[in-house]
């Protein structure tokens, strides 16, 4: 019985089974099969074996019609085989079979194109519109074709009616205005791109960077995109884009102008928002006067203590950065006085200040509020430093009365220094000295030396030759070494001899300052010359050798000098320095 009930299904299943198509078996996807003669096909190929790898695409085609591959693969053996018109027939087949692939109408529209079949290209993309009519690919793809078969004016009007029937796509106006400024047409290019600009974020770098390839005409493309993204009727986004245009195009007044409709059509949470990264932009690209700007109106809508604070920060840093140093020292200002009398952030703050305001031309201004640093911080690690610059700005403005007062009290190297300085321009030597001498223990290594020697020359000379090794002391100490040099120059031969040789040295350094290196040998060389027994001769020696063995025909002499001083100063710290360059230079002359 068993048997009997089981005999009919079997018959049944069977008579189904081969009721059903064999091409259904045939399409149904088989990765493995695929793969294998697609493998099978590529071997072929690069073997040369171009006719039994046609024969094996087109096979796969029969038992897998979806295989796109396998049409791209005959793509190829036909392009090698100069035969690109036949595989015409093979792409209309695969896409009645298959209309929604994209990339095989994209390879039919190219084959159109090379094999001049461009009477079929319109239809061709009608086709693929039908067929895909969710997408703007075949109104991309058919405008390219089209430029090169039909003309820019043809492929501008297919985009055009993409337009139409996609909407305000970013992708199609990028193209439009591209076909349009590769014809010569900046004006209706720009609006293209106008109308892509505030429609998709992600591709306004794309279009940027089209706006800087452009050249010479950059800066117009920029204007006409400003002006049409900042019309109304106009939309955050829009303006958003416009803003960052006219920054990367330098146009300062029109990206602040953009940004104040924008802010206008926002409430203060999203200003704030807006308002951070339109100045971090600014930044980036250096416009430090928008960065001011965005900052300045960002401070007016900020309620929040530490935000307030920390857009002050960062407005006195463009301030700073602007040029702006009244906008930077209010905003400084602000900042320190967020912090609690008396407190470490405060005491910070208000140096950082203070190192703005005592670089700043308000000299008097600098004075009252370093003093009241002082009242507030008397124990402050940094008074010393910053009265010393002070003193040293108001010496410069010829206000000596006025860095004395600002010294007065301070202990500390620099504020030392500074009086020194004040004392000897004075006449006071004997002060002026100790206060050298005041300094030197927490002077920097390379700063203690110079003053060493400064002290001990100082403490040698005789009043007339004091005063001009003050003379250009002072003037190197602030910065006109050039005075100290022209100094030596004109009274050097007034002083006793035994005075010359330290004041001689000074002002070789005093020129290596000042860039007069002919004048620096100059000197060092009279030190040579005439006062071989000075302690001045060993430095100045090594100086002068290194000078001359750099000019033309110097060699010889360079040696003689360095044997000279080799010989006579044995036991002087510069000797070993001596004979490496004596090596080096008897080495290259002998190469």
């Amino acid at each position: 019985m068993i048997r009997c009930v089981f005999a009919p299904v079997v018959v049944s299943f069977v008579l189904a089974a081969a009721a059903v198509p064999v091409s259904a078996f045939q399409s149904r996807p088989d990765p493995r099969l695929e793969n294998r003669m697609l493998r099978q096909a590529s071997g072929q190929e690069a073997r040369g074996e171009l006719e039994e790898a046609e024969a094996t695409l087109r096979e796969l085609l029969r038992l897998q019609p979806g295989s796109s591959s396998a049409v791209f693969s005959l793509d190829r053996i036909f392009r090698a085989g100069d035969r690109l018109p036949e595989l015409l027939p093979v792409l209309d087949t695969f896409l009645g079979l298959n209309p929604s692939a994209s990339r095989v109408w994209a390879l039919k529209i190219e084959v159109l194109v090379e094999t001049g079949a461009g009477s079929e290209l319109e239809e061709t993309v009608r086709e693929w519109s039908d067929a895909e009519p969710a997408s703007s690919d075949p109104y991309l793809e058919g405008a390219r074709a089209f430029h090169d078969a039909l003309g820019p004016d043809r492929a501008a009007e297919l985009l055009e009616a993409g337009l139409e029937a996609h909407g305000e796509l970013p992708q199609l106006l990028i193209e439009l205005g591209d076909l349009h400024v590769a014809a010569g047409n900046l004006e209706d290019g720009a609006a293209a791109w106008a109308r892509a600009l505030g429609r998709d974020r992600a591709r306004r770098g794309a279009i940027f960077r089209r706006i800087e390839e452009l050249g010479s005409e950059t800066g117009e493309a920029a204007v006409l995109i400003v002006a049409a993204l900042g019309a109304e009727p106009t939309t955050v986004s829009r303006l958003e884009a416009g803003a960052e245009l006219a920054l990367r195009a330098d146009l300062g007044d029109e990206a602040i102008t953009l940004m104040q409709a924008a802010l206008e059509k926002l409430d203060d949470r999203e200003s704030r928002g807006f308002l951070n990264g339109f100045a971090r932009k600014a930044e980036d690209l250096g416009r430090d006067g928008s960065a001011l700007w965005a900052y300045g109106r960002l401070r007016e809508i900020t309620d929040d203590p530490g935000e307030a604070r920390a857009t002050n920060e960062r407005l006195a840093e463009a301030a700073l950065a602007a040029g702006d140093t009244t906008a930077a020292l209010e905003a400084m200002r602000r900042v320190t006085l967020s912090y609690a009398g008396g407190s470490t952030g405060r005491r910070t703050a208000w140096t950082e200040e203070l190192h703005v305001h005592v670089a700043s031309q308000d000299a008097e201004g600098a004075m009252a509020a370093l003093a009241d640093y002082r009242q507030e911080f008397p124990e402050s690690p940094d008074l010393d430093e910053l009265s010393a610059t002070l003193a040293s700005r108001l010496l410069g403005r010829g206000m000596r009365t006025e860095a004395m007062e600002v010294l007065s009290g301070i202990e500390g190297p620099g504020a030392a220094l500074e009086r020194a300085f004040l004392l000897l321009e004075g006449g006071a030597f004997p002060e002026g000295i100790a206060s050298l001498q005041a300094s030197l223990p927490e002077l920097e290594p390379t700063d203690a030396t110079e003053m060493l020697e400064l002290t001990l020359a100082l403490s040698e000379l005789t009043p007339p030759g004091g005063q001009l090794f003050a003379e250009v002391a002072i003037a190197k100490h602030r910065g006109h070494p050039e005075r100290g040099v022209l100094a030596v120059d004109e009274r050097i031969d007034a002083v006793p001899a035994p005075d010359r040789p330290p004041i001689l040295a000074l002002g070789a350094r005093a020129a290596d300052q000042a860039g007069l290196a002919d004048i620096a040998t100059t000197f060092r060389r009279r030190i040579v010359a005439e006062h071989g027994e000075a302690r001045e001769f060993p430095e100045a020696a090594l100086r002068l050798a290194l000078a001359v063995a750099a000019q033309p025909g110097g060699r010889d002499e360079a040696v003689r000098i360095l044997e000279a001083l080799i010989v006579s100063r044995p036991d002087s710290p510069v000797v070993p320095g001596a004979r490496r360059e004596l090596r080096r230079i008897q080495e290259r002359g002998s190469a």
